[in-house]
């Protein structure tokens, strides 16, 4: 009987340890790297599967990162395109769509724009939501990303009209603070008088403070041009050339503009007065001038390809234009973002005096706001003299 007990317990003892042996050590047993695995998961917010370091292959996944990614492969464009610049153009800055398409793998993909919805992070970062569809078999997509404007082509073509020069030179050092260059369309006879010293530079009042003096036509044309400004012409009296006779209109236009181009004062576009033109008359004022100019409540964009026709309808921005503040700075800012969203598109802008009162003219305060809000685009200042110039390979 003692030695059947004596072999249970070594039998049993053997079997503890076979089963302790075969166990795997403390260490392994408790892995400590799980709580650290837990603790460096990717936050929610990170979509990897629409988002991915590189482009992906599938085409809606492709197209939406290259949305994100703000790449070459979506064309943007303003809806109406040069259909719009030949009719009425945009009536209201609420109306502006910006789209893009792009065909990805045969599907036929177009992404909406919501500028009007558009949201300023920061001075350089803005939030775009939109709108992305596949044509061809119906999926969309609606989404955001964060778009910052880079340097490219799109620019903004200001101008002022009538005889207001003393009042424009007393905003020289507000234009050049923000790296602005303006078209001035002078209005008046050229002054023989003053033909005594018409030269860069050499007038009396040439270089004297713009706030404290005024100045002769002359003057202030060798001064603006000296400032990397450009000059255009407005005819003498403000005639609405439509109801004149060929006779008083070239000696409104080409005969009025003649003595200044031979002082040396080069003028390169020509102002319609009100806007109103025919076809004729952009025809005959051609071969002296490099653009000639209309002006209306409407807005029209103008890119590469559709200012080649060297005529441009500029939209007003008056005070009487815009009655009501917000909505000047907020059309403003939509317009000006829609440009420069494109990437390859110029908005003429043009008024008039500037003043707090003045009906056809622009406050202080609002310049100020276009040129900043230009600026913060990084918007290019063109003048007409150089608004053909404008890259039709840009993004």
């Amino acid at each position: 009987m003692k030695f059947i007990r004596a072999f249970v317990l070594v039998l049993l003892a053997v079997i503890g340890w076979s089963s302790c042996t075969s166990r795997p050590s403390v260490p392994v047993a408790e892995p400590v790297i799980i709580p650290v695995i837990a603790t460096i998961t990717p936050e929610p917010v990170i979509q990897p599967e629409l988002v991915p370091d590189r482009e992906p292959r599938e085409p809606f996944e492709r197209a939406l990162w290259n949305i994100k990614e703000d790449t070459s492969l979506f064309k943007k464009y303003i809806e109406g395109g040069a259909a719009l610049l030949s009719g009425t153009g945009i009536e209201g800055a609420e109306n502006i769509i910006v789209k893009g398409e792009a065909l990805i793998d045969g599907n036929e993909f177009r992404v909406t724009y919501n500028l009007a919805n558009a949201v300023q992070i920061d001075r350089d970062n803005y939030f775009i939501p939109f709108l992305l569809q596949n044509l061809t078999d119906g999926a969309s997509h609606v989404d955001d990303f964060v778009w910052n404007p880079m340097e490219n082509e799109a620019g903004i073509l200001l101008s002022f009209d009538d005889d207001y020069w003393n009042v424009w030179r007393r905003y020289f050092g507000l234009f050049d603070s923000f790296g602005a260059k303006i078209t001035f369309f002078v209005q008046g006879h050229f002054e023989p008088d003053n033909s005594a010293y018409i030269s860069l530079g050499s007038g009396p009042s040439f270089g004297s403070d713009p706030s404290s003096e005024e100045i002769s036509l002359i003057d202030f044309c060798f001064e603006a041009l000296s400032r990397g400004h450009d000059l255009g012409f407005h005819s003498i009296n403000h005639p609405d050339l439509r109801s004149v006779s060929r006779e008083t209109f070239n000696r409104e236009t080409i005969e009025a503009a003649e003595p200044f181009i031979q002082a040396g004062i080069p003028l390169s576009a020509f102002g319609f007065p009100y806007g109103f033109s025919e076809p004729w008359m952009r025809e005959t004022l051609a071969p002296v001038f490099q653009f000639t100019r209309g002006y209306g409540t409407n807005i029209r964009f103008y890119d590469a390809e559709t200012i080649t026709n060297r005529y441009v309808i500029s939209k007003a921005i008056d005070n009487i234009i815009f009655p009501d503040s917000g909505k000047f700075e907020s059309d403003i800012r939509l317009m000006l973002l829609a440009t420069k969203f494109t990437g390859s598109h110029i908005i003429p802008f043009t008024t008039h005096d500037i003043s707090d009162t003045a009906q056809w003219g622009i406050t202080p305060e609002r310049l100020e706001f276009v040129l900043k809000t230009a600026q913060e685009l990084k918007l290019r200042f063109y003048t007409y003299r150089n608004a053909g110039s404008i890259d039709s390979t840009s993004k």
